[in-house]
């Protein structure tokens, strides 16, 4: 049976597979060493999802179009006398929430990457984090990257043969780790998921037990049952070297929030003691939710306060805390971060002090080998826009996607193209040697 018959034949049983604990339902594999070598073997990448759509002309505001949106966002709109400037005349300024990534920008800690979307972009929820997941833009399923991941598919490309023959050590780690309510397709590879998931080490204690051998498990459901117990199994081998990581590496830095005042924090916290510990899983990925601001995006009596704020501080201080925490343990040279979200917002605010589903995103990137700061162009935004206008992109994100795979883990661009086959040609240059 192939995978996409998998997956239409199991959707009955969806209700009863949901009501395990994330991680043991992800069809979860793990490998134990990264294949790649020479620079590039020991880097990993974290990914930040912010999900519902993030308002980037109210998180990265252009200055040469703020008499537009003045016009177009009164109720939302930054004062100009609040907008965080950088050091550099870069015609652009932060959300005054964003100080932590200000000073990060200023110290060529942090890039973004303006202007990245894709054409004929989708305002679905679903399909836009379908598409920023997978990175296939196609309508309907004719291809199989609808149902894998594009991290799921780099590294199974990595590990052929799994998962025979591995772990090969005790306490080796996973390939990918999902903290949070981050969907197993993002690491789902071709065949099987290549990732384990979880929210807090707690998780664990209550992994569910592994069903025993009967008949009924050797029916079309049941196979499917016994697959999922497969799966626990696997994630049960794996926990003693995860909790043995966090024990090797306390967190150093003084700046994470309070425990449970910032739940990014929290995450990024666990994500820096599994990297200080040595896990060796590759790549770490995280959400942040609350961006889908279509009402009360602001506060009507300050528009510099409110939920949106409370986001952007909250990534702001998450990230800051998260550097200070892999440099003072050693790590921080080995590690790049780089955000993603479904899609942005428009360019007109509604009546609800809130923004529609629109199309541009900012990404940001952060870490100690990045070439730029200042990526692509600012928008280009008509003189009087509609409600119906929105951002035109001029960075594909599968050229984003593309250029990390390349510049940071150093694959060959004809390994890159059976990954990411519909990506454009160009690379963006983004990290220096």
């Amino acid at each position: 049976m192939n995978r996409r018959t998998f997956l239409k034949k199991t959707s009955a049983t969806l209700p009863f597979i949901w009501g395990l604990p994330s991680f043991a339902i992800s069809h979860a594999s793990f490998f134990e060493n990264i294949s790649l070598q020479g620079p590039y073997q020991d880097r990993v990448l974290v990914l930040i999802q912010l999900e519902g759509g993030n308002d980037t002309l109210n998180t990265i505001i252009p200055l040469h179009q703020y008499p537009v949106l003045q016009r177009v966002r009164k109720n939302i709109i930054i004062p100009e006398n609040k907008i965080l400037l950088p050091k550099a005349t870069v015609g652009f300024g932060f959300h005054p929430s964003m100080a932590g990534l200000q000073r990060l920008y200023d110290d060529k800690l942090l890039s973004i990457v303006h202007g990245v979307g894709y054409p004929d972009p989708d305002f679905s929820h679903f399909k836009g984090t379908d598409i920023k997941i997978t990175a296939n833009i196609a309508k309907g399923e004719g291809s199989d990257h609808c149902l894998s991941g594009w991290v799921g598919r780099y590294v199974e490309s990595q590990y052929e043969g799994y998962p025979t023959g591995f772990p090969k050590k005790t306490g080796d780690g996973p390939p990918a780790v999902r903290i949070g309510n981050v969907s197993p397709k993002i690491t789902s590879g071709n065949t099987v998921d290549l990732g384990i998931g979880f929210n807090d080490l707690s998780d664990f204690e209550s992994l569910a037990p592994d069903f025993p051998d009967s008949p009924a498990f050797r029916t079309l459901g049941g196979q499917h049952v016994t697959d999922i117990t497969s799966v626990v199994k696997r994630v049960k081998h794996y926990i003693p070297g995860i909790t043995s990581a966090v024990g090797r590496q306390k967190n150093l830095s003084k700046l994470y929030p309070e425990r449970k005042k910032n739940l990014l924090a929290d995450r990024l916290k666990l994500v820096a003691s599994l990297i200080g510990g040595d896990l060796r899983s590759q790549i770490y990925i995280v959400n942040q939710t609350g961006y889908d601001t279509h009402g009360d995006q602001v506060l009507r009596t300050d528009t510099t306060k409110g939920l949106h704020a409370d986001l952007l501080r909250d990534l702001s201080e998450a990230i800051v805390a998260f550097q200070d925490d892999l440099r003072l343990m050693g790590k921080l040279d080995n590690v790049l971060g780089m955000t993603f979200s479904e899609f942005g917002r428009r360019i007109v605010s509604n009546e609800s002090c809130g923004t529609d589903h629109g199309t541009v995103e900012a990404v940001f990137m952060f870490g100690t080998r990045l070439q730029k700061s200042f990526v692509g162009d600012l928008p280009a935004l008509p003189e009087m826009p509609t409600v119906n206008d929105n951002m035109v992109y001029h960075t594909d994100f599968r050229a984003v996607y593309a250029s990390v795979l390349k510049g940071w883990f150093g694959l060959p661009e004809e390994k890159i193209k059976t990954i990411l086959p519909t990506a454009p040609p160009e690379r963006l240059d983004l990290f220096r040697s």
